[in-house]
């Protein structure tokens, strides 16, 4: 029952934001009473930072997942900065975990913090082996990512470039990586 619970308040705040669904929806939905919810919940709060914390350990595990498939520092890197799982969360969410959650923001916020050690970690990899300009800094370039790449964009920019997150993550990341010019000609 626990599962279902979640399941069903999931989708209920993907609908209806954090602030906008409210238990009496979760227990019509499952045909529950209140009484068999707060077995389960003490409070809608419980409620949202179960369902934050879930999100947050699954973030985290897709990510060290894809990055296990490589070997190499780079390709590591990159599957890092290529699972992003905010597309499926729409932004009036996390506008309201900044507003009124600042507890569950603070767990999101652990995603980014985490990418970023890790970052750290397989930049200077590849500095020991001379495969990073060592005139770069690697604390700037995780500053970057952590800036482009960990910070949710606002739908009204996507928008306003018709482009998905998706998109402007894989554009970011060809810019940070590989720069802006084409050197001799190459292509990728």
């Amino acid at each position: 029952m626990r599962a279902q619970i979640l399941q069903a308040a999931t989708a209920q705040i993907i609908k209806y934001g954090l602030r906008g669904f409210t238990l009496d929806d979760i227990t019509a939905e499952l045909s529950i009473s209140k009484k068999t919810l707060y077995k389960y919940f003490e409070s809608k709060s419980e409620l949202i930072s179960e369902i934050i914390g879930n999100a947050v350990a699954i973030e985290k595990e897709r990510a060290t997942e894809e990055m296990s498939k490589y070997d190499n520092w780079f390709d590591k890197l990159n599957a890092l900065l290529s699972v992003y799982s905010y597309n499926a969360v729409p932004y009036r969410i996390l506008d309201e975990l900044n507003r009124y959650f600042p507890q569950e923001r603070a767990q999101i916020e652990s995603i980014g913090e985490y990418r970023e050690q890790i970052a750290l970690v397989l930049l200077e990899e590849g500095m020991a082996k001379g495969e990073i300009d060592p005139r770069v800094n690697p604390q700037v370039v995780t500053l970057a990512f952590k800036k482009i790449f960990l910070t949710p964009t606002e739908q009204k920019i996507l928008d306003a470039y018709d482009i998905t997150v998706n998109q402007l993550m894989d554009q970011m990341k060809q810019l940070l990586i590989y720069g802006l010019l084409n050197r001799n000609g190459e292509k990728e």
